[in-house]
């Protein structure tokens, strides 16, 4: 039979598949279309009847690759995207369940819920969980600041829209029999930077009780300045009349915005590597201030947090597809000059010298890597230290496969690894190692899984030792200060928001 839950908006019905139970595209916050587009979330009109909550609504409009469900078949793609996923034991505990509300990566404009590597039924199944996935509006609807021209216009949608599927979450997860005393708010690279905002905003207040982020790029808010000309720059490339630029936004199609607002993010990216032009503003209320100096002055959220970052975070070093496709991080000397140009000049010859090597592909690599992930992470491993236990990790375990073909541990292998997925896509990767593959899935869920039930993973929290806990094949251990020697290196950069606008465009020859 299959499942129905009384909801504060009304019934919904799911699917029964085995012993758990699954809906899909329930809506958390009224559709964001017309009027309501650029607003916050609005609360969900009651319906009558039961939801029809067994197959994947809308994703949140990017690109046309932004949302797969398998090789041939596409998620469709909407502006009525505001729905999130629950997934739970058929069989009732006696006890509620720890509920895991995951926010997927996807540098804040692509990605969605549904795709096959986020699918949450083995570990529901194995371990008795509640795991709710949510969609978010994304890159130019979702992350770029318009609010100067319209008084209607409001800042951080995206985040917005996040906080309200955390509330809806601590509303209404207990009639799924999660535990709304026990939620861990748990995401992967964009998603995990958007976990560490939720550590630093007044909105987020007791909605959450541990936070898990994979990967996050710690740093990737924008000042006020940086917004502005983000906007800007995406109204000229919609060709609005600054006169009429309210009601252009108000009604060019979705896709239109979308695109523009990605072809900013691309070009802003060959000026400046190392900034993430489409993400949350620090717009003083909402965002009050850079997470990373909120969670230093211990104005965040003291709760447990577990944060870590892959071995091979950008493939490792000559692999040649990272130079081409990953355009936002300083991969050539040249890249390298114009980012320290334009964030933090004087910084520049102390961090190259804990690269001996530079300018060695391996070298670059490293860079962009530490740059871009491993430094902020680090960063705020020792803040939330000093105020809440912390627990840093670095991920080195990659199949056989991915090493021999000069991938090794990259960004986003984290996710089937812990989600326990076997996509057939996943099974070819793992053909050679596959019994080693799930031993170290299985260890890593496990661990993940302690965490959001007691806020310990099982291992010792970061500390003054500066503990990390380095997860490899056969045997995963802490390593007292693994990252000391670039943390020193880079203690001090100022970051992307260090500059206020964009510099003149560049032509990248490397």
């Amino acid at each position: 039979m299959d499942p129905e839950v009384a909801t504060e908006s009304g019934v919904v019905r799911g699917r029964r598949l085995r012993d758990v139970d699954l809906w899909r595209a329930i809506p958390y916050a009224a559709p964001p279309v017309g009027p309501l587009r650029f607003r916050a979330p609005q609360p969900v009109p009651a319906w009558t009847g039961a939801f029809d909550a067994t197959r994947f609504g809308h994703a949140a409009h990017s690109h046309r690759l932004s949302s797969p469900l398998g090789l041939l078949k596409r998620q469709l793609q909407h502006e009525d995207c505001l729905t999130l996923n629950v997934c739970a034991p058929a069989e009732r505990a006696a006890a509620p369940c720890p509920v895991l509300v995951f926010i997927h990566g996807g540098g804040y404009f692509e990605g969605t819920s549904a795709l096959p590597v986020h699918d949450p039924k083995p570990l529901v199944r194995k371990f008795g969980v509640v795991v709710v996935g949510i969609n978010y509006r994304l890159g130019g609807l979702g992350f770029v600041d318009f609010s100067q021209y319209s008084t209607e216009f409001e800042s951080n949608l995206g985040l917005r829209d996040q906080v309200a599927a955390l509330k809806w979450v601590s509303r209404n997860i207990a009639a799924f029999g999660g535990d709304p005393d026990n939620i861990t708010v748990w995401g992967q690279s964009a998603g995990a930077s958007a976990v560490l905002n939720h550590l630093a905003m007044p909105a987020t207040k007791g909605l959450f009780h541990r936070a898990i982020a994979q990967s996050p790029v710690a740093d990737a808010v924008r000042t006020p300045e940086q917004a502005a000309e983000t906007a800007r720059r995406c109204i000229a490339a919609l060709h609005a009349d600054p006169a009429t630029t309210a009601d252009v936004l108000r009604n060019a199609p979705a896709a239109a915005i979308t695109s523009a607002a990605i072809q900013v993010m691309l070009k802003a990216a060959r000026e400046v590597p190392c900034q993430m032009t489409l993400a949350p503003v620090i717009d003083g209320e909402f965002l009050p201030e850079d997470p990373t100096a909120t969670i230093a002055a211990g104005r965040a959220h003291r709760v447990p947090l577990l944060i870590g970052s892959m071995r091979d975070e950008l493939g490792h070093a000559g692999w040649g597809p990272v130079r081409r496709v990953v355009d936002i991080v300083p991969t050539t000397p040249a890249r390298v000059d114009r980012m320290f140009a334009a964030t933090d000049p004087d910084a520049q010859s102390r961090v190259l010298a804990h690269y001996p090597d530079y300018p060695s592909r391996r070298a670059l690599t490293r860079l962009a890597s530490d740059c871009f992930f491993v430094r902020p992470t680090v960063a705020v491993a020792e803040a939330h230290a000093c105020h809440a236990p912390t627990y840093l990790y670095r991920l080195d375990y990659a199949p056989p496969v991915l090493r021999w073909i000069g991938m090794g541990a990259i960004h986003a292998t984290d996710v089937p690894l812990v989600f326990g997925c076997e996509i057939p896509e996943l099974q070819a990767l793992t053909l050679v190692g596959r019994r080693r593959y799930r031993w170290m899935s299985d260890w890593v869920q496990q661990r993940w899984v302690e965490f959001a039930r007691t806020g310990t993973p099982g291992w010792p929290p970061y500390s003054a030792d500066q503990a990390t806990l380095v997860i490899d094949d056969p045997d995963p251990h802490l390593v007292p200060g693994l990252h000391r020697s670039m943390w020193e290196a880079w203690r001090h950069y100022a970051g992307p928001q260090r500059g206020a606008r964009f510099p003149a465009a560049h032509q990248d020859r490397h």
